[in-house]
């Protein structure tokens, strides 16, 4: 796994490890020649010694397989493991998946290595069939299946 820091102007530079404060931050994370993670941020903090950024103003974009996108969200904050390419995005996370689902939550994090987008807050899900709200989701990324957990309930427009 790669994972590169590109697009970025930097405000703070040293020997030391203190915290890099990025403008503009691109992350893209590859698998041989398949793009697999690709987020953007208006602002973002490295934290070197731990690897670990932290972002604000977010899109994100996973890729799966062949390079089709698995799903997409924005969000006013994430926290990256660049290491790992998992992340924790909150605060009005929205999102899309590539059959069309689309979700909103107040916090959803993503696991790479297992393929897993999930949150056990309340959510929203809006797809062809209609509208349901639940306690959280499991969406298995490398399967394409999505799962509504817990009190899910059907709203009817009015």
């Amino acid at each position: 796994m790669a994972g590169l820091i590109v697009g970025a102007s930097l405000a703070h530079a040293s020997s030391d490890p203190p915290p890099l404060r990025i403008e503009g931050m691109t992350f893209v994370g590859s698998r041989g020649e398949l793009r697999e993670v690709l987020l953007r941020s208006r602002t973002a903090v490295f934290r070197p010694d731990e690897r670990i950024a932290e972002l604000e103003d977010v899109s994100a974009e996973v890729s799966e397989g062949e390079g089709a996108r698995s799903f997409s969200m924005t969000c006013r904050r994430a926290e990256l493991d660049i290491d790992k390419q998992d992340f924790l995005a909150e605060g009005n996370v929205e999102g899309s998946t590539s059959d069309g689902r689309r979700y909103s939550a107040p916090w959803v994090r993503y696991q790479h290595e297992t393929g897993l987008l999930y949150t056990d807050a309340p959510v929203r899900m809006v797809d062809e069939t209609g509208s349901f709200r639940a306690d959280g989701f499991r969406f298995h990324v490398k399967e394409r299946r999505f799962q509504l957990l817990g009190n899910v309930r059907v709203e009817q427009a009015p």
